[in-house]
């Protein structure tokens, strides 16, 4: 019968840090954790022999909600240093750290990890027996419930459409990585026991990635395709750059990945010799389209279109090699006119709605600005200017809009407003607006359009709000 282990959190969240970074959750748990907390239970040589199986098998998928957000508290604990000065007022002999304590709190309390592989009913039974006799996963404060399932879909029943499948891959492919166990793994764990050495010193990780969702387009309504497959986001650490910042960011991110890739860089990276097909986008997420949108910078992303293999794989480690790279997955960026601006690549989190690849790959038969549109020509009277948005958008492949608006002002909250100087500088001296057009039928996401769109200007939102007047043209 089909492996899994089901565990519930019954305190509501996670207390486990980062091997990589002791500020930050660890989120979804790692198979590596789960295989620990069973070694800790288990009692009996059949028990033991159990776990040899387990650690033989190929890594697990692993089931778990969307991370809502981190909890971090902060306090002062006995350390197991002794110091003849004493210093903690409990322990005598003991000196007091102050120590951070992280929890991450998914949208769902329940995690199931699930082999590929198939397991008799004896040893299904004696891996549950192990698992029914864990306190807790993580630290002593994450009191779970395990248990292992005989059943396809694990022991909650069936799968939550909503939960997140991170599923085993190759590196090029990889959204994140977890340690998982591995053959000799159990004999090591008990040196490290023996040894009063921690787990994570003889751990190994393996690559996973988001299994991909797919959205049934509505009767009648297929939608129109994005020529960009992914989105890769990069959150800002601590910095809420202002949008007029958006080609100087772009375009350091730009510099940063075409260094990492060397000489040999595809051309769909750098632009040149592509005879017209589309090529990877840097673009910056603003913070738009909400009643408290204030238009400043929720990160960078690399938007990829389709690709043959071999190329995507060399984008993609590019990017990611900028985090392998980075101390403690921090990507610093050297930026003019601002200075270092850091970045984290968290594919795990589902916050800020602005800062998610699905934000910018949704559906949608409206669409509007978040950053200007840059015409490609300059039309000769204003009452062109809708005109050339739609010539535009034509040259693009994008179906012929019902309508289309122009403004000089944003059409959405929060919607960037620029300067001619802060265009890309191909881009300067021409005409730039913001735009809103209608379609009749749905057109995916991401949607770039204008001079400059390969560094962030041009970028479209979703628009599914009423848009106030515009201003500087109208609808054709």
């Amino acid at each position: 019968m089909p492996f899994a282990i089901t565990v519930r959190l019954l305190s509501g969240g996670y207390d486990a840090a980062s091997v990589e970074d002791r500020e930050r959750a660890e989120w979804p748990p790692h198979p590596a954790r789960m295989f620990c907390a069973l070694r800790a239970a288990a009692r009996t040589e059949p028990e033991l022999a159990a776990l040899q199986w387990l650690e033989n098998q190929p890594a697990p998928a692993v089931q778990a909600a969307p991370l809502l957000a981190e909890q971090r508290r902060q306090s002062y604990v006995p350390t197991n240093k002794v110091d003849q000065g004493g210093g903690s007022q409990t322990y005598p002999g003991r000196t007091n750290q102050l120590t951070t304590r992280v929890r991450a709190m998914p949208a769902d309390a329940t995690v199931v990890f699930r082999w590929p592989v198939q397991a008799g009913a004896d040893l299904v039974g004696v891996v549950d027996g192990m698992a029914r006799r864990i306190p807790y996963l993580g630290r002593s404060t994450g009191v779970a419930l395990v248990a292992v399932s005989g059943s396809a879909s694990g022991a909650e029943g069936e799968p939550d459409p909503s939960a997140v499948v991170y599923e085993p891959c190759d590196l090029a492919d990889a959204d994140t990585v977890m340690r998982v166990p591995y053959p000799g793994y159990l004999a090591l764990l008990d040196e490290q026991f023996d040894a009063d050495r921690p787990a994570w010193e003889v751990s190994r990780s393996a690559a996973y990635r988001r299994r991909p969702t797919e959205t049934a387009p509505a009767a009648g309504e297929e939608p129109f395709a994005s020529v960009y497959a992914e989105v890769l986001v990069l959150r800002f650490q601590g910095l809420k750059p202002q949008a007029r910042l958006i080609v100087d960011l772009t375009d350091a991110l730009r510099s940063a990945v075409l260094k990492r890739s060397g000489g040999d860089a595809p051309g769909v990276l750098h632009g040149h010799g592509v005879n017209g097909r589309p090529h990877v986008a840097f673009l910056a997420l603003p913070d738009v389209g909400h009643d408290h949108a204030d238009g400043h910078l929720l990160g960078l992303a690399m938007a990829v279109p389709e690709l043959p293999r071999p190329e995507r794989a060399a984008i993609l480690r590019a990017l990611l090699g900028l985090r392998d790279a980075a101390n403690d997955g921090v990507i610093t960026l050297n930026v003019p006119r601002v200075g270092g601006v850091e970045l984290q690549y968290r594919p795990e989190l589902t916050r800020p709605w602005g800062a998610l690849p699905r934000r910018w790959q949704r559906c949608s038969t409206r669409w509007a600005t978040a950053t200007p549109m840059v015409l490609d020509r300059y039309p000769k009277k204003d009452v062109d200017v809708v005109g050339e948005v739609r010539r535009g958008l034509r040259d693009l492949g994008l179906p012929e809009p019902l309508t289309v608006r122009v403004s000089m002002e944003p059409l959405l909250t929060g919607g960037a407003r620029l300067r001619p100087s802060d265009l890309p500088h191909k881009a300067r001296g021409k005409l730039f607006r913001h735009v809103e057009m209608q379609f009749d039928r749905p057109v995916a996401g991401p949607v770039l359009a204008g001079a400059g769109r390969y560094l962030g200007v041009g970028l479209f939102a979703p628009a599914t709000d009423p848009l106030p007047a515009p201003r500087g043209g109208g609808p054709r």
